[in-house]
């Protein structure tokens, strides 16, 4: 027990120590910026665009933004390691092979689904007569893909590329083709991710392409040793479930493997949280899961505290610097374990954010305000202690007065927090000149000694 106990205490400092002396890590921010993004694909057909993320601890993440304009193929690659994803906008079908089988799932808007280490995938988007696009939001675990060489390792590679890379006559063997027609998919230059969805009426050789591939994908053709389900799976869709949590300031939802069979064994699971005008989570911080989250509609605040001393110090001269930062629609955020929070909307828009949480399997959030606050079930002596209350009462009634639970009532509070950031750089910058004036100070009185 005492193990666990020094265990869990050095993971709690180790994430508090996110700052050093005042500044970031390199390599975690709370706030990743959708201008800061980096493209990876970019066709007529769709494109992709990526970015990775640190949880300020041990966890690195991999968020891709796919997008698909109606009619349009995401070609079969091999996953590396799991991807949970999100469907934003759109209509379109995914195929996939784990294993022995093959099965799809159609997805539309708020669905989510897990696709596991191993599974080869593509995808296809739907016509539409309104053009809308196919956009999903995947995360990918780069824990599981660390190479201990040092060797780069992508969240997927591309089916076709795999097999190009092995010598004619391994091909030509091994598929049990002509010669003409290893030459015919070898040596022709590699595909955009993302192409237009193949015609019925292509040619002879487009035909005998798209049979390769087929057989490659183990979904039809005589070479087939693959057994094709023909039930489809199902995936989870927000906007169809029952909120876990609803009332006038907003909704939020949890999926767990008991809602998606597909979640079992994942070291992630989907959330969704839906604030409306004048509204906040309530402050609160998980203590088994690191939450990477994305903005898809309106714009709000976010505040994160540091889990540290109250003065932001810790032995070792570290230190470790509340956040406050105001994120839009495309923005991601990352909040991780321990660390307590909240989510503020604005007073003139809704405020919706879907996400994925690390080691969700145990966690159960602790919220600090409201009438789930775990300040309830302490003492109140205790807690009056805590806060140098002059005595039990004063407790008693903060404790009291909030009627919701999770989701509370804040108007102006977005706008409150954005003045309160302003002043923090104002005076954080009045303190860098101030530093850099002494500094310059100490050097002027050094020269002057040695002289």
């Amino acid at each position: 027990m005492k193990s666990k106990a020094v265990v869990l205490v050095g993971v709690i400092l180790l994430c508090a120590l996110a700052t050093i002396n005042g500044e970031e890590r390199p390599g975690f921010s709370p706030l990743v910026t959708k201008e800061s993004r980096r493209t990876l694909t970019l066709t007529e057909s769709g494109g992709i665009t990526a970015v990775d993320v640190h949880d300020g601890c041990r966890g690195s993440y991999h968020l891709q933004f796919i997008t698909l304009e109606p009619g349009s193929l995401f070609l079969p690659v091999l996953l590396h390691t799991d991807m949970l994803f999100y469907v934003h906008t759109g209509r379109g079908t995914v195929t996939y092979i784990s294993e022995d089988e093959t099965d799809e799932i159609d997805v539309v808007r708020g669905d989510v689904y897990r696709l596991q280490q191993g599974t080869t995938f593509y995808v296809r988007s739907h016509p539409d007569p309104t053009r809308e696009k196919l956009r999903v939001h995947a995360i990918f675990d780069k824990t599981d893909i660390e190479d201990p060489l040092g060797f780069s390792v992508s969240a997927y590679s591309n089916l076709s590329d795999m097999v190009r890379g092995f010598d004619e006559k391994v091909l030509q063997s091994g598929f049990g083709v002509s010669e003409e027609a290893i030459r015919g998919l070898k040596w022709v230059p590699t595909p955009p991710s993302i192409v237009p969805t193949t015609h019925e009426n292509e040619t002879e050789k487009g035909n005998r392409k798209e049979g390769m591939l087929e057989a490659l994908l183990g979904v039809g053709g005589p070479t087939v040793v693959m057994n094709k389900k023909t039930t489809k799976a199902k995936p989870y869709n927000f906007f169809k479930a029952k909120p876990d949590v609803a009332n006038r300031n907003g909704w939020s939802t949890a999926v767990t493997h008991e809602d998606l069979q597909a979640l079992e064994g994942s070291n992630l699971a989907p959330f969704m949280v839906n604030l409306t005008r004048g509204s906040m989570m309530g402050p609160h911080w998980n203590p088994r899961a690191t939450e990477i989250a994305v903005v898809i509609h309106g714009q709000g605040m976010v505040q994160m505290v540091c889990p540290g001393d109250p003065s932001g110090k810790v032995d070792g001269g570290f230190a470790c610097r509340n956040a406050k930062f105001k994120v839009e629609e495309g923005d991601a955020f990352v909040v991780p374990r321990f660390h307590p929070m909240t989510q503020v909307s604005y007073n003139d828009d809704t405020f919706v954010f879907v996400g994925f949480s690390s080691m969700a399997g145990n966690n159960h959030p602790r919220f600090l305000a409201g009438k789930s606050s775990v300040l309830r079930a302490l003492d109140r002596d205790v807690v009056a202690a805590s806060f140098s209350a002059p005595n039990a009462s004063t407790i008693e009634g903060l404790l009291a007065s909030q009627g919701e639970s999770i989701i509370l009532a804040c108007t102006s509070c977005a706008e409150e927090l954005e003045r309160s950031m302003g002043e923090d750089v104002e005076r954080r910058k009045e303190e860098e000149e101030e530093r850099k004036r002494a500094e310059e100070d100490a050097k002027k009185r050094e020269v002057e000694e040695a002289r």
